[in-house]
């Protein structure tokens, strides 16, 4: 072959030859030399000091299938909780459970007990957080205890400056640049505490825990002249002042029979409606929410409350009932509703308490810094006010039969739309009427949209649920008691890691 080359390239010009050098040489240029990925340098956490910190944390939740992450779920999740467990881990502030392959995954994990890892609240699909508070076990720049043979080293050297204290600010590594550069836009970490007290948790010393639900009045758009959509703020204040004290809210709450609850009283410090301060013109619908206290919740809690507060607010029940709700004895079954919708909960804030938790907000002019999370969430508030405008203008559009500048010797009235009073005429109005033809019901529950029933049951006289004690004993029935299941998974974990601990010990 090379023979049979040679007598090919010797009957060729030089010019000839040049032509084909640079012709391979052009070729060469273009291939793409991939080389081998350096392995990546296993991390050894026993080299590294580590500390027991508090971070405080913010998020959106519409994006996110809840806080908590559940590692036995059956189906992909999308929890806050997960991605802050996968940037604990990408950053190498907790060490992984040494799965192959999954060191910076969230099934790389090392597990609650081994990270002291707890969490304050809980909030469920669609439910944002602006005070969320985790404790967890971190990889600390702090230098190791030395050894004693450095100690007699240290002593012989004459020369050797004592070592300045360690700074817990200035030394300590960044992580709330680290984390924040790692989690979405929206899931923050606003500061951290580098000295929580000892065996601290941020679920069990927390002592509050601030609910805020917002929602519009009217609720929907409407004409002035009709009623729907529009809150009795009064009322639903009459009644929210009814939730304070220490109340079994077993008619307020969904049940997870899993957990095998059977006490259900919670203390509420303080529960009212209160108006958001806005700028907006004068006829925009006003902007409320329901303001709540309390030492812990239920699962679904504040939006069953809000539920019935909504009821209330709209004339279908009287603030009364929600003293009947609590009244156990005349109603220990739970009366079938719906619960409000998720989007506008908000957990606004977790207390502790005085100086339990020093809050370290800002360091420099990094990412963790106040202004570059500021500008983080700028971005999408920019998304979302610019969208309000857009739908606004487009309402607006509707709202004047495509003519904003619609002829004046129209019959008019006002709409209450999102931007202010525009002039409609009397055909754009009742909307929602017209879309509530053949039910004759419209119920507020906190959502974009109402909903559209039939006729009205009042809700002490609905279809009740099973009791408490029924539906416990049917899921221990069919599952077994979760308690006693635990502990046979724990006792066998604990197994399989003394007979891992042995073969290893052996092939040595």
């Amino acid at each position: 072959m090379e023979q049979t080359r040679e007598k090919i390239y010797s009957g060729w010009t030089q010019k000839d030859l040049i032509a084909r050098i640079l012709e391979l040489e052009g070729k060469q240029d273009k291939i793409k030399v991939i080389h081998p990925k350096k392995p990546k340098r296993k991390f050894d956490p026993s080299l590294y000091a580590t500390r027991h910190i508090a971070l405080r944390i913010a998020y959106l939740g519409a994006n996110y299938t809840g806080f908590e992450y559940h590692a036995n779920s059956p189906s992909p999740t999308n929890t806050i909780e997960e991605h802050i467990f996968k940037a604990l881990l990408k950053a190498r502030l907790v060490p992984n459970n040494g799965v192959e392959g999954e060191e910076e995954t969230v099934l790389g994990w090392p597990g609650d007990e081994v990270a002291e890892y707890s969490k304050c609240g809980r909030t469920d699909a669609g439910v944002s957080a602006f005070g969320q508070v985790i404790g967890v076990r971190v990889r600390s720049n702090r230098p190791l205890p030395k050894k004693p043979t450095d100690d007699v080293a240290e002593e012989d050297d004459e020369g050797e400056k004592e070592k300045t204290e360690f700074d817990d600010e200035k030394d300590e590594l960044p992580y709330l640049q680290v984390l924040n550069r790692l989690l979405p836009k929206d899931i923050r970490v606003l500061a951290w505490c580098p000295h929580p007290p000892p065996a601290f948790s941020a679920r069990f010393n927390c002592q509050k825990r601030h609910y805020r639900y917002f929602f519009t009045n009217p609720a929907v758009a409407t004409s002035p002249n009709s009623t729907v959509g529009r809150l009795d703020i009064d009322k639903m204040r009459e009644a929210a002042k009814l939730y304070i004290g220490d109340h079994d809210f077993r008619n307020f709450c969904k049940l997870d029979a899993s957990k095998q609850i059977t006490r259900f009283d919670r203390i509420i410090h303080h529960a009212d409606i209160a108006e958001l301060p806005q700028s907006s013109p004068h006829n925009s619908p006003k902007v409320y929410y329901f303001e709540l206290h309390g030492s812990a919740f239920l699962w679904h809690q504040v939006r069953h409350m809000i539920a019935i507060l909504f009821l209330v607010a709209q004339g279908l029940e009287q603030p009364g009932l929600v003293t009947e709700m609590l009244d156990i004895s005349k109603n220990p079954r739970k009366p079938m509703y719906e619960m409000a919708d998720d989007r506008a909960l908000v957990l606004w804030d977790c207390v502790f308490p005085d100086g339990m938790l020093q809050w370290l907000y800002t360091r420099g002019a990094g990412l963790e810094g106040r202004n570059e999370i500021l500008d983080d969430v700028w971005s999408i508030w920019h998304k979302s006010k610019i969208d309000e405008i857009l739908t606004g203008g487009l309402m607006k559009i509707i709202s004047t039969n495509g003519n904003p500048t619609s002829d004046p010797t129209l019959q008019s009235t006002s709409l209450m739309l999102g931007l202010g009073q525009f002039s409609v005429t009397t055909q754009a109005m009742g909307v929602t009427e017209k879309k509530a033809k053949g039910k004759s019901q419209i119920l507020i529950e906190g959502g974009h949209e109402p909903l559209f029933r039939g006729t009205y049951i009042p809700v002490l006289e609905r279809k009740r649920m099973e009791s408490i004690e029924t539906i416990n004993a049917r899921y221990v029935e069919k599952k077994g008691d979760w308690q006693e299941n635990r502990k046979k998974r724990e006792v066998k974990r604990k197994v399989a890691d003394i007979s891992e601990t042995v073969r290893t010990s052996e092939s040595l």
